[in-house]
């Protein structure tokens, strides 16, 4: 759960489509506490009427709906005018690649599989607003460009000059049309010297051609399409594709903006900034994850646990919600470390933490190692009554995993003693209080015979 105080700086209007009354609560909550104006709806149809009227700045849509599914709605969507550049977020519990796919197909902008993380729905909303607002600003700025080649158009020589001082490819482009009007090729009407040597000749040779005739790489990628697009609707064109050819290889970012019956076509070369965005992706996963995780047991580490659990602490004590620790330690393992060696050790641990994350799925509780063999569970908006099932079916869970650490030695079972601890937080306490109460119980559970939870109230107010 991500903390209400990290509020984002972007704002805007969020629909919220799903039939499920607790993941609709669940959304609103965690989004309106970043800032955003959030509405809700329950039904396809409804959500097409919504977005009709209130042309959101971004859609959050389950896929599995009793009436309209979540295809159909984005689908519709991406067919009205008023809403087609509406970007869709799709949240469903469905994960194969094949519907991941057809959710794309349809028109969405991005995917996230439920159980959902708050911090990746945030940062894929956040991504999505970002994405649209530079569009809009990029939008300006073409918008700008096309004023300043009107007033350009009026001294050939001059903007020959321009054109040819610069890096990009730029063309100007004429619509050529068959008997019944529709464009079946362009004529080169300007093309500066990097675009010529783009299509292998000189700006004087190139001049009067058809575009296919020089470059029929432009019906492969679909980027003629395109441009017959640009000419029927008035849109500007802002692509980036990954093109090679003879002389060009490297990603591109293709503007094309109407001029009278035909275009001006600029493509400019971005690879090093893809290069860069893809070496920055990739370097912020790993940190993450090294940042976040457990290298042994792949479930959250001590420093996310004391994030997480302070982050949950405050939400908590803002909405008053109930919120549940439970503290498990894997029972006798000193002795089997000792008794079968590390590796053995290790192979426990693992088990113990797939074992714990299977069964604690809902996408707020967290699941960390919180020393040798110790585990911790967070649990917000949890009483008492559910942290404990939740313990005892952890720790029937971790009863079934039986192990062989030796090869031709009888199998071992495992057991867990787990402490458990609950409270709606006050203003003047600190989560220590919550984590000493759990460590009691858990010391209880050990004393009493192990393999079992016990439950421990909060008393202090520390």
């Amino acid at each position: 759960m991500t903390s209400p105080a990290n509020s984002s700086s972007l704002t805007g209007e969020i629909l919220v489509v799903d039939d499920t009354p607790a993941n609709l609560t669940l959304l609103r909550q965690m989004l309106s506490a970043r800032g955003y104006n959030v509405q809700v709806c329950r039904t396809g149809e409804v959500a097409i009427k919504s977005a009709t009227l209130m042309q959101p700045d971004l859609i959050l849509l389950d896929i599995r709906m009793p009436d309209l599914d979540g295809y159909e709605v984005c689908r519709w969507l991406k067919t009205n005018p008023d809403t087609a550049e509406i970007p869709v977020i799709f949240i469903s519990v469905l994960e194969t690649t094949d519907e991941k796919v057809a959710a794309f197909q349809v028109g969405g902008a991005d995917y996230v599989t439920k159980p959902f993380q708050a911090e990746e729905v945030i940062a894929r909303v956040e991504h999505q607003l970002l994405v649209r607002r530079q569009k809009a600003q990029l939008e300006l700025e073409i918008q700008e460009r096309e004023l300043t080649e009107i007033n350009l158009k009026t001294s050939r020589s001059l903007l020959a000059s321009v054109l040819n001082s610069t890096l990009d490819c730029v063309s100007a482009l004429h619509a050529i049309r068959d008997n019944e009007g529709h464009i079946i090729d362009f004529e080169w009407l300007l093309a500066n010297a990097v675009a010529a040597k783009a299509a292998e000749a000189t700006p004087d040779v190139i001049i009067g051609q058809r575009l296919l005739k020089f470059m029929p790489q432009y019906a492969d990628v679909g980027l003629f399409d395109d441009l017959v697009r640009v000419v029927e609707t008035g849109k500007i064109l802002n692509r980036e594709l990954c093109y090679q050819s003879d002389t060009l290889c490297g990603w591109f970012q293709a503007i094309a903006i109407k001029l009278d019956d035909g275009v001006t076509l600029t493509f400019r070369d971005i690879t090093a900034r893809k290069q860069m965005e893809l070496a920055l992706k990739a370097s912020n996963v790993e940190l993450q994850q090294q940042a976040n995780l457990d290298g042994l047991t792949q479930v959250a580490n001590r420093r996310r646990f004391d994030e997480y659990l302070q982050e949950t602490w405050d939400y908590c004590l803002k909405h008053q919600q109930p919120l549940s620790l439970i503290l498990g330690d894997v029972d006798r393992f000193k002795l089997f470390n000792d008794t079968y060696g590390h590796q053995a050790g290790d192979v426990c641990l693992q088990k113990v933490a797939q074992t714990l994350r299977s069964l604690v799925q809902y996408p707020d509780d967290l699941v960390a190692r919180y020393g040798g063999e110790e585990f911790a569970i967070i649990l917000p908006q949890t009483e008492a009554a559910g942290s404990i099932r939740v313990a005892r079916r952890l720790r029937d869970a971790i009863r079934q995993i039986i192990l062989y650490p030796e090869a031709e030695g009888e199998p071992t079972s495992v057991t867990i003693s787990l402490g458990v601890s609950s409270l709606t937080p006050l203003a003047g306490l600190r989560p220590a209080a919550l984590i000493e109460a759990a460590d009691l119980a858990l010391y209880r559970a050990k004393s009493e015979g192990r393999d079992r939870a016990c439950w421990q109230l909060v008393r202090s107010l520390t």
